[in-house]
C-alpha cells in the first residue's frame, strides 16, 4: 500500500509543480465559475434597483406622483432625462423601459379628461413589464383622486343650484384630500397568500443565485480532470516509464491502484477547490449536508477516473485523448445540466441525462446543496454513479495496455 500511495503522492507532485497544470486544474476553472455566475446569476445583480428613465414634460404634481411612486418601489429608481434621451436609451438597450408624462397632462386630470402616460420598453424584458405595472398603479390611483374630485365638484355645484360656490374648495384641494385615503394603506387592497408546494421546492427557489453555475462546473472539471489525467498513463507508457516500473518489484496491481488513486486525489482537491469558492464568492449552501455532498463528489471522482481510464485505453495517443475528452467532456455537462438546469430542458433530453455521470451529479447536487435535503436524497445518485464507475474501470482495466 506504501508504494500505491507513493505513485499517487507522485501524480500530485507533478500537478503542483507544472504551471500549466495548475492553470488548467486551478486558475481556468475558477475564472470561468466566476465570471458565468456574474454574468447569469449573480447575487448582486438581484439586489440591484433598475434604473427607469422618465421624462416628465408636464412638471404638475400629478405627474409627480408617478416618479414618486416609481422610486417609492423598492425595485425601481426613476432617473429625470429628456424624452429623447429616455427614448434612445431604451433602443441602445440600457435600460428595459423608459417612462414619458406629456405636456398638459395634469390640466386633463382637473378637467375628468382622459390623461395618458406613455411607456416604452423592451418586449422581452420582465423588468420592464414589472415596472409597467408599478406605473399602472400610479395612474391608477390619480384616476381614482381625479373621479372623486370631480364627483365632490358635481355635489357642491348641484347644491349651490348648478353654480359652484366661490368659497368651495378648488380641485387641488379636493383631489389631495382623496389622495388621504390611500395612506397609510389603499382603500381596497389585495392579500396575497403564497401556497408551497413543498419545502424542498421553495429552498430550491430561495437558492443563491450562483448556485447552478458553481454546481455545474464543479461536476464538469472533475469530470474534465479526471479524464484528462488518465491521459498521464498513456504519456508514461510512450516515454517508457511505466515499462521501468513494471521491472521493479513493485507489481501490476498496485502500479494501475497507485495511478487510479493519483487521478482520484487530482479529481477531489479540484473539487475541494470549486466547493470552498462557491461558499466564498457566491455563498452557495455547500455546508448544508457535508456528508451528502462527500458522497456524491466522491462519487462522482471514481465515476470520472473510471471513464477516463475507459477512454485512455480505447486511444493510441495523448493527443488523442485530449481531443476526444475535450468534446465528450462539454457534451455531457451540456447534457446533464451543468450549464442550465435540467428542468428546462426538452423531456427528452432530461431522459438522457440520466445515461450521463454528470446528469446523476447535479441530481444529486441539487438534492443536497440546493434543496436542502440529506444523506437519503443522493443515495440514488451515488449508487448508479458507483455503478458507472464500476462498469468504466472493468471495460478499461479490461483493455489497459501499460507497455
Amino acid at each position: 500500500m506504501r508504494r500505491m500511495f507513493a505513485i499517487a503522492s507522485l501524480n500530485l507532485r507533478q500537478v503542483v509543480r507544472s504551471r500549466s497544470e495548475l492553470l488548467s486544474y486551478i486558475a481556468l476553472p475558477l475564472i470561468l465559475t466566476w465570471v458565468f455566475g456574474l454574468a447569469f446569476g449573480g447575487s448582486s445583480a438581484a439586489t440591484r434597483a433598475v434604473r427607469v428613465p422618465v421624462a416628465d414634460e408636464d412638471h404638475t404634481h400629478y405627474s409627480a406622483m408617478i416618479v414618486k411612486t416609481i422610486d417609492g418601489s423598492e425595485s425601481f429608481v426613476a432617473t429625470p432625462v429628456l424624452e429623447a434621451t429616455a427614448l434612445q436609451q431604451v433602443r441602445d438597450g440600457e435600460a428595459p423601459m423608459a417612462v414619458i408624462i406629456p405636456r398638459g397632462f395634469g390640466r386633463l386630470v382637473e378637467q375628468g379628461a382622459t390623461a395618458t402616460v406613455v411607456t416604452v420598453r423592451d418586449p422581452a424584458s420582465t423588468e420592464a413589464q414589472a415596472a409597467v405595472e408599478v406605473v399602472n398603479g400610479a395612474a391608477a390611483r390619480i384616476a381614482a383622486d381625479g373621479v372623486a374630485a370631480q364627483a365632490t365638484f358635481a355635489a357642491l355645484r348641484a347644491g349651490a343650484g348648478g353654480v359652484y360656490p366661490q368659497d368651495g374648495p378648488d380641485f387641488r384641494e379636493l383631489f389631495a384630500e382623496a389622495d388621504r385615503f390611500w395612506q397609510p394603506t389603499p382603500p381596497v387592497a389585495v392579500d396575497v397568500s403564497e401556497v408551497r408546494a413543498t419545502s424542498t421546492h421553495h429552498a430550491e427557489l430561495s437558492a443563491p443565485a450562483g448556485s447552478q453555475y458553481s454546481m455545474g462546473f464543479t461536476v464538469f472539471f472533475v469530470l474534465m480532470i479526471c479524464i484528462a489525467g488518465a491521459g498521464g498513463i498513456i504519456e508514461e507508457r510512450e516515454f517508457g516509464t511505466l515499462r521501468r516500473l513494471l521491472a521493479t518489484p513493485v507489481g501490476r496491481p498496485r502500479i494501475i491502484g497507485g495511478k487510479l488513486l493519483g487521478i482520484a486525489s487530482v479529481g477531489a482537491s479540484e473539487a475541494a477547490v470549486l466547493v470552498g469558492f462557491g461558499v466564498l464568492i457566491f455563498k452557495v449552501p455547500w455546508g448544508s449536508s457535508p456528508a451528502a455532498v462527500i458522497m456524491v463528489l466522491g462519487s462522482l471522482v471514481l465515476a470520472s477516473t473510471g471513464l477516463g481510464v475507459m477512454l485512455s485505453a480505447s486511444v493510441r495517443t495523448r493527443s488523442q485523448l485530449s481531443a476526444i475528452s475535450s468534446v465528450l467532456s462539454t457534451a455531457l455537462a451540456m447534457i446533464g445540466g451543468c450549464y442550465w438546469p435540467l428542468e428546462i430542458t426538452p423531456p427528452f433530453m432530461q431522459k438522457l441525462a440520466l445515461f450521463t455521470p454528470t446528469g446523476w451529479a447535479m441530481i444529486g447536487l441539487k438534492n443536497t446543496v440546493a434543496r436542502g435535503m440529506g444523506v437519503p436524497s443522493v443515495l440514488l445518485p451515488c449508487a448508479v454513479l458507483l455503478g458507472m464507475a464500476v462498469l468504466f474501470l472493468a471495460i478499461g482495466l479490461s483493455r489497459l495496455r501499460l507497455e
